[in-house]
């Protein structure tokens, strides 16, 4: 009993420190990009034309209508330039997070910094827990600045117009859904888990990618290439495997 109480211990202080660590590490990189992101994303908003208070409907379609738009072309074209930027950066965001969280755990468990990190008293399971966290953090607070970034793209709009127009049509859009038996909160439900699910599975396949590549000495990047290639054919294998799914047939309201 005794030897059994001295091997037991709390893992979450130690999945705690390494969290703390890869924060810092990554913070430098990241926060500053995100901060970068929502700037531009109010600078674009504040550029952009003022909108009318109507928002007219037509055909099922939202309509907005710029105002003096042929009297503000430098204005109208600084908007542009700034949202082409915005784009820009929106991607870079995107794709300098996934890199990020990729470089910190190859540089932490399999290059220089692994002959530090696994000398220390924390087991292999608390590492790749508070790596898996970290990582699943970073993806979440992407997709927050990014999607309000976006919305300051549009914060001279009409917004209270137009989130007026929406919820009328979302008794409309209900009655749709129950003709396939769904609700408008299993749908939301539903996407939430697809999300997290995604997440989990774009950061496992960080972590083996990386893994797999390191066995190799030579040629990592066509290594990393063909694993992705590898992986995502077995994954589409698997997904086959799924009851009631044909792809030939996929109704994707119903499924």
């Amino acid at each position: 009993q005794i030897n059994r109480r001295n091997t037991m211990r709390n893992p979450f202080p130690k999945i705690g420190k390494v969290i703390k660590y890869d924060f810092k590490h990554s913070s430098r990189r990241l926060l500053p990009l995100y901060a970068a992101l929502l700037v531009l994303g109010l600078l674009t908003g504040l550029f952009a034309e003022p909108v009318k208070n109507d928002v007219s409907l037509n055909e099922n379609h939202y309509e907005w209508h710029m105002s003096s738009s042929d009297e503000n072309f430098s204005r109208e074209m600084t908007f542009g330039l700034l949202f082409m930027a915005f784009m820009a950066l929106s991607i870079t965001t995107i794709v300098m997070t996934v890199t990020s969280i990729s470089r910190r755990f190859s540089q932490s468990m399999l290059e220089d910094e692994a002959y530090l990190n696994l000398s220390l008293p924390v087991t292999m399971g608390e590492h790749l827990w508070g790596k898996f966290i970290m990582a699943f953090g970073w993806m979440f607070c992407c997709c927050i600045i990014t999607s309000l970034s976006g919305l300051l793209c549009f914060i001279r709009m009409d917004l209270p117009s137009i989130f007026h127009q929406i919820s009328e049509s979302i008794p409309e859009f209900e009655d749709t859904l129950a003709f396939y038996g769904m609700s408008f909160g299993r749908i939301i439900g539903l996407a939430i888990m697809l999300s997290i699910a995604f997440a989990f599975f774009i950061i496992t396949l960080i972590f083996v990618v990386n893994a797999i590549s390191h066995l190799f000495k030579k040629s990592k990047s066509l290594v990393k290439f063909l694993t992705v290639v590898i992986l995502f054919w077995i994954n589409g294998w698997l997904f086959k495997l799924v009851p009631n799914f044909d792809s030939r047939e996929f109704d994707v309201a119903q499924q």
